[in-house]
């Protein structure tokens, strides 16, 4: 009875007694192919049904063709579908690449690492050439702001043309040392240091901190006095209504406090860095070389005087929960708070001001400016970009004793990074206000770099400022030569 209902038609389908029909691969017509594999098993007529062999074979090639057809479009469907899903993952990965690398950024900067001439350094710290300069002598006079409630008198003990010296001089007797007025010239001692202390904490930073009187100190009092209207006798130099008025705005703090570790001041990994460009290259970062050395970041001052504080402590040995004495200096800048509009750096005064939009001066700092950074007199440009751990790019093309074929290197980001912590990138290209491995040479002339500040001053500058604030260059090498024309 099932044989039957089955008869064969002349293009090699079945067709069942009641009408339907059934094509030789076993499909029914009115099913889509929507799969992208063969069918598992292909419908035949029932066994019993007598076929010829010629007519066997046919039904079988033919069944096989149309097979192998529907395996081919199935996996051009499938290959196509996976195609477009490879694409979007690509697309994907990326958008996920982009976004790291925009986190990564390459800093391309003339600077070749080699080391400052100190002495030429100790001889411009006494240079008062910078009083000539056109940033210094076009000041407009401090506008009087709103009334500011009475700050209370802090005890001062004056002593004129006194005589100091910091040597064998504990923390407690430099705290309560009287102060010898005048302050200017190469005089050290615990006037200076209380000086250089008030100023970091009123944000007119003067470099690092060493308890000698010195060209960054004197620049840093002038910009406090004129953006203060303190109309001092000689304007760099420290008299008593100076330092009483930057010791009450200051609060009359101790210039040294003992501090207590904490687990991140000791924090490494600690790591010997080189000279050599592609010796650093291979490091895994170009971070501290030593606690001592991230303390001394850490409170603004050369390695020198943190151990002259502390002569009987062993750096390297140091833990979290011991003690040191340090400068007292202002706590860092950690979350943003873009107060700065405008800034004014004089390249050859290596003076950073910022001023807020009232046009008060609100930060001040000394800079090294690369020789090789030579703008237009009045240049103005603007930020373009903040990265925070920059890694830096070194092109051999950049410098004019470095042959151009010497390959180029990549280094990791650090604290000893030739751009320091951060790259704050100018519309110039390859141009920017960065920081430095070298914070000793901050404020004195330099061969290479671009806008350098103190790793501490360039972290609170990044917090600071924001995108499209206008950068302005005064004092540069073309306005000397226009003017000795």
């Amino acid at each position: 009875m099932a044989a039957s209902r089955w008869r064969l038609r002349a293009d090699g389908g079945w067709r069942m007694a009641d009408g339907g029909w059934q094509m030789a691969d076993g499909r029914w017509p009115h099913r889509p192919a929507r799969f992208c594999h063969p069918p598992s098993a292909i419908r035949h007529p029932p066994s019993g049904i007598a076929i010829g062999p010629a007519i066997a074979l046919s039904d079988l090639m033919k069944t096989r063709t149309t097979i192998l057809a529907m395996v081919v479009l199935c996996a051009v469907a499938c290959t196509k579908q996976e195609a477009r899903q490879a694409q979007q993952d690509a697309k994907a990965k990326a958008r996920q690449v982009a976004d790291k690398v925009s986190a990564i950024v390459d800093v391309a900067v003339p600077f070749n690492g080699t080391e400052e001439d100190k002495q030429a350094r100790e001889k411009q710290r006494f240079d008062e050439g910078w009083r000539r300069l056109d940033v210094f002598r076009n000041v407009r006079p401090a506008v009087a702001g709103p009334a500011q409630p009475a700050k209370p008198k802090v005890q001062i003990t004056f002593v004129a043309n006194g005589k100091e010296s910091l040597k064998k001089m504990t923390p407690e007797m430099i705290n309560s040392a009287p102060v010898a007025i005048p302050i200017k010239g190469d005089v050290n001692g615990p006037s200076v240091l209380k000086t250089q202390v008030y100023l970091d904490r009123l944000d007119f930073a003067v470099g690092a901190i060493d308890g000698r009187w010195g060209r960054n100190s004197a620049i840093a009092l002038w910009w406090y006095q004129r953006a203060h209207g303190i109309n001092a006798a000689e304007p760099g130099a420290v008299d008593e209504q100076t330092f009483r008025a930057l010791a009450e705005a200051a609060g009359g703090v101790a210039p040294l406090v003992s501090y207590t570790l904490t687990d991140d001041d000791v924090k490494g990994p600690f790591v010997s860095v080189p000279q050599d460009m592609y010796e650093k290259a291979n490091l895994d970062c170009l971070c501290y070389e030593s606690k001592l050395e991230k303390l001394s970041e850490r409170f603004h001052a050369t390695q020198d005087f943190l151990e002259l504080l502390n002569p009987d402590v062993e750096f390297s040995s140091l833990n979290a929960g011991d003690k040191i004495w340090a400068p007292n200096v202002r706590e860092p800048v950690t979350q943003d708070r873009p107060d700065i509009a405008r800034v004014v750096v004089s390249i050859r005064g290596n003076t950073f001001n910022a001023f807020d939009a009232q046009g008060n001066l609100i930060f001040h700092a000394p800079t090294t400016v690369g020789s090789k950074y030579d703008p237009s007199p009045n240049e103005t440009v603007y930020v373009k970009d903040i990265i925070h751990d920059p890694y830096f790019h070194y092109q051999p093309t950049l410098f004019s004793e470095v042959p151009d074929e010497e390959p180029e290197a990549h280094l990791k980001p650090g604290p000893n990074s030739p751009v320091g912590v951060v790259w704050i990138a100018l519309s110039k290209a390859h141009f920017g206000i960065h920081g430095t491995s070298d914070p000793d040479s901050i404020g004195y002339a330099s061969s290479h770099g671009c806008v350098r500040l103190a790793n501490w001053d360039a972290q609170e500058v990044s917090h600071r400022i924001a995108k499209n604030v206008q950068v302005e260059f005064l004092d540069t090498q073309r306005t000397t030569q226009t003017a000795s024309q």
